[in-house]
């Protein structure tokens, strides 16, 4: 590289080093925003300096040989970053070429589904350090080589543009300041060689190159390093979305694809009405079974099925079966995907003008074209529900597709050790264990919220179930199924939709966007995939008929058991081992028989009895002593709860909710198991009791308390108690001063 008059060669590669790795860290920082950690970034940015020192050494060697070394360097990068289990002391092997070529055809594919910040998997971080490496290398090679350093920019500017537009946040002027001082830096390394406007770096003068160089540049690079922090903030739009969203359709279609679009779909600001669904037993609408995992992704299988009729019994059963009404699903939007929505086991579809399809193995209907507003179709399922000691029974088959559903990568044993916690001390049936694990993950310490940055991955699933124990349904679901897996059962995730919000007007079911869901499908054989519910706000109405806890007492004497309890001339009949044959019968919704019950034993003529006037005046003493003292109890009670939070300001903020919520209970205005906060606030607010937002501010601010990291300060707790109690008071007077009373003493 040529240098002007007053720097020596020396000072030339320094200044040449020095823009180069500046330019190299400014992209990787960048760039590394669109991955989760910040290990991976500080890995890109070794990656980065890396490629800039190698194109440096060889900076005075043929393009060849510069480019044959760097090719070198970059399967040295790949090797002890993307793949280091596969490397032979940090050097590639034909193993680390498997696994590169492998993970390469798979990039497109994970780079459609992972949305940003994505975890670093494998395909995704090997293209970050093969675009990186490229980007490096080319910029110095045209900046430098070439004599071009505005076209060496491109490659770097490429990435970090990439990356704005990826992320959904706000822009952060200090990645462009750092950029543009690596971009100034090249142009002046490049103009050293050219012209000597900008003077000596080094001279004998005292001032150096402050002193020596050209007014007018100094002003240049000052005021191109101010307009790079100031301009993101002055321009119209800062901090809205990117304008290319390469996650939305470009018609506008609903895309539910696993499970990127399902998180987008409950965080969206307006929910779009997707279908509208008559019928008199609403359920979850079923899309498609997700029988393929590979340690971050549930891919769908790529069999339609074959062709069925309007009047064909789809296989779901064995043996036939009675059928549902049917049901109209009325389509209000565009889709993007051929599946069919359909109740859960479906029977028969019959879809006007168009061809359909259907896969036994994974229960999933396909039309020949994605769904488009306006077309309405019927449907019908099985109204047969098996018992939850139908399958406690079902018969060991051999694993499906020679154990497919059991399948998990490496990575998982401590997923594996917790599984098995979980289920210590259950009965030896996947029946027992799989809701052993769907309890602990609906009634633990989970915490359901769309707000979490965790994916799909061995990491997310270990962090999930480990540290934050909060996600929505993608990671409940994820978790339930690998650990199921982990424990030889076998499982996989289906996606559809919840149900939806009742029209009164029409009686039909809406159901927005936001009622994506994904759940689990355990197999049991002669039973088939039976769902499972692991997320704390939903609830499933086909698995009503099994999901109950097995008994823990077994014998005589033992609610549930069948022993007989009568005997003699129209009896129950004993069978064989004194077991009761036909008298008792199994509660269809529990799926454990109902308790035996007892004669009750004869009294004595000679026990003295109480007498009625003192049995009347014993009830009313009850009466009024519960009337007297149970209103100040529960206030009592209140206070200490708050004064033992009232150190600790989140804490206070959700008990002083928790109580708002219980005293709103005894008034008729109880929150559900399974409703969120939103949810709560619109079920109250739409009972026109509340006007002044006191309500909005509450839950706004116990939302920020259970899921924000920010600690809230005593002020905000204060406001949650103002609001909650003033809450409480219009609603006390909008019921009427009797309902009021009721409330006192009603069970919350």
């Amino acid at each position: 590289m040529a240098h002007a008059a007053g720097t020596s060669a020396r000072a030339h590669r320094l200044i040449g080093l020095l823009a180069a790795l500046l330019l190299a860290a400014a992209t990787a920082l960048a760039f590394g925003r669109v991955f989760l950690g910040v290990a991976t970034t500080m890995k890109l940015l070794g990656v980065a300096v890396a490629a800039a020192c190698l194109a440096v050494a060889f900076e005075r060697r043929s393009l060849l040989l510069s480019t044959v070394a760097s090719a070198i360097g970059l399967a040295i990068a790949v090797g002890v970053i993307v793949f280091p289990a596969s490397t032979w002391y940090g050097l590639p092997t034909t193993d680390t070429l498997r696994a590169a070529l492998d993970a390469a055809a798979l990039v497109g594919e994970q780079a459609k589904i992972q949305a940003a910040p994505a975890e670093p998997i494998g395909p995704l971080l090997l293209a970050a350090v093969v675009s990186l490496w490229a980007a490096v290398f080319s910029a110095h090679a045209l900046a430098f080589r070439a004599g071009s350093p505005l076209l060496g920019l491109v490659p770097p500017v490429a990435l970090v543009a990439f990356a704005d537009t990826v992320l959904e946040e706000f822009v952060k002027p200090l990645y462009g300041v750092l950029f543009l001082a690596a971009a100034l830096l090249i142009v002046f390394a490049d103009g050293l060689a050219r012209v000597q406007g900008w003077g000596p770096v080094w001279s004998s003068a005292r001032r150096g190159v402050a002193g020596s160089a050209g007014r007018g540049a100094r002003r240049l690079g000052l005021t191109a390093l101010g307009a790079a922090f100031l301009a993101p903030i002055l321009i119209p739009g800062f901090g809205s979305k990117a304008v290319i969203d390469f996650g939305t359709p470009a018609d506008g279609a609903i895309a539910i694809d696993p499970f990127v679009s399902i998180q987008h779909s409950l965080t969206q600001q307006k929910p779009v009405e997707v279908f509208r669904v008559t019928t008199s037993q609403p359920e979850y609408l079923r899309l498609v079974a997700l029988p393929d995992f590979d340690g971050v992704l549930w891919k769908p299988s790529t069999e339609e099925g074959a062709v069925v009729g309007a009047d064909d019994l789809l296989p779901a059963r064995d043996d036939p079966v009675d059928l549902t009404e049917p049901v109209v699903i009325d389509v209000t939007a565009n889709l993007a995907q051929n599946w069919v929505p359909t109740p859960y086991p479906v029977s028969t579809v019959a879809i006007p003008g168009r061809t359909v399809r259907f896969n036994p193995d994974t229960g999933t209907t396909f039309v020949d074209h994605p769904l488009e507003r306006g077309e309405s179709y019927a449907v019908t399922a099985s109204v047969f529900r098996p018992t939850a000691d139908d399958l406690r029974n079902a018969r060991t088959e051999a694993p499906l597709e020679s154990g497919k559903y059991t399948y998990t990568p490496a990575g998982l044993e401590e997923v594996e050790t917790l599984a098995r916690r979980w289920t210590e001390g259950v009965a030896d049936n996947d029946f027992d264990k799989a809701y052993a694990i769907q309890q602990h993950l609906r009634n633990g310490s989970f915490t359901y919220t769309v707000d979490t940055s965790l994916h799909g991955g061995t990491t997310s699933i270990i962090d999930f179930l480990t540290v934050s124990k909060a996600g929505f349904c993608q990671q409940f679901s994820t978790a339930m199924a690998v650990m199921l897996r982990k424990l030889q059962i076998q499982a996989r995730v289906v996606v559809g939709f919840a149900i939806g919000d009742r029209i009164p007007e029409t009686g039909q079911y809406s159901i927005m966007t936001d009622a994506a869901h994904s759940w689990v499908e355990v197999y049991f054989p002669g039973w088939g995939w039976m769902p499972f519910e692991p997320t704390p706000t939903r609830v499933n109405p086909v698995t009503t008929a099994y999901t109950a806890p097995a008994p823990t007492c077994q014998g005589a004497g033992c609610p549930g058991t069948d022993e007989p309890v009568t005997g003699g001339e129209g009896g129950s009949v004993a069978g064989p081992g004194g077991k009761q044959r036909g008298r008792i019968e199994s509660d269809p919704r529990l799926g454990t028989p109902p308790p035996s019950i007892a004669a009750p034993p004869a009294v004595t003529p000679d026990e003295p009895a109480i007498g009625a006037r003192t049995a009347l005046v014993i009830a009313f003493a009850v009466g009024m002593l519960y009337l007297l003292v149970v209103p100040p109890i529960r206030a009592l009670r209140r206070r200490i709860r708050l004064r033992g939070a009232a150190a600790e300001p989140r804490r206070l903020i959700l008990v002083t909710y928790e109580q708002f919520t219980e005293r709103a209970a005894g008034l008729g205005l109880g929150r559900g198991s399974g409703e969120t906060l939103e949810e709560y606030r619109r079920k109250v607010m739409d009972t026109g009791y509340l006007s002044d937002g006191h309500l909005d501010r509450l839950t706004r601010l116990t939302t920020a308390a259970a899921y924000s990291s920010h600690e809230p300060d005593g002020e905000q707790a204060d406001a949650a108690g103002v609001a909650a109690e003033i809450a409480i008071r219009e609603i006390k007077r909008a019921v009427g001063p009797t309902k009021w009373l009721v409330g006192l003493y009603r069970r919350r």
